[in-house]
């Protein structure tokens, strides 16, 4: 019974499809519309969309990319945090220490 139902919305769904004009897109990426007669001319759509419909648009796709992420845990920021650090004051000190070298240097040749 579920079977025709589905076969039979399908159907319904393939003669809306046929009856509607073609939507394709032109090699400037714009919406046109292709009539389905045998003429064949092709009818610019409007390029203006609504701005509220895109940035509504916008935001469910970053809160839809937002869900994808894999979030860190707190033990897994603490030790990232850690290991950021140590490298920093690392690289710092043989800064210094290059700095205070060629100073030296420098000064003994000034």
């Amino acid at each position: 019974m579920a079977l025709l139902k589905k076969q039979d919305s399908n159907k319904k769904d393939l003669q809306k499809a046929a009856s509607k004009k073609a939507l394709v897109l032109s090699k400037e990426k714009k919406a046109v519309i292709k009539k389905e007669s045998g003429s064949g001319k092709v009818i610019a759509k409007k390029d203006k969309e609504n701005r509220i419909e895109q940035t509504k648009k916008f935001f469910r796709g970053v809160l839809n990319e937002l869900k994808k992420v894999h979030w860190l845990g707190r033990r897994e920021v603490i030790v990232y945090t850690a290991v950021v650090l140590l490298a920093v004051i690392a690289v710092g000190c043989l800064i210094w220490l290059f700095d205070s070298l060629l100073s030296s240097v420098l000064g003994l040749i000034i």
